[in-house]
């Protein structure tokens, strides 16, 4: 049994949901549309960002004028 399946565009539609299974299941699945050529494989996807209620996040106007009044770093670049 061969490890690589060419599918065509049609058949993929069709048939989605097996083609499917067969690439999470670790099978090279190579998709023809004419002379063109793509592989369906896995992906692994990171968490999403959390959401965080409109607020949230804001600072007191004294945080501000605490972060406004720290010196700046001028980074490993600057020369003297």
């Amino acid at each position: 049994m061969s490890l690589m399946k060419t599918i065509k565009i049609s058949e993929a539609k069709r048939n989605f949901m097996k083609i499917f299974a067969r690439a999470k299941r670790g099978e090279t699945i190579i998709l023809q549309n004419g002379n063109d050529y793509m592989q369906l494989l896995p992906c692994a996807v990171s968490d999403p960002a959390p959401v965080y209620p409109v607020g949230t996040l804001r600072h007191t106007d004294e945080e501000v004028a605490l972060i406004n009044a720290a010196p700046t770093d001028s980074g490993p670049l600057q020369t003297r």
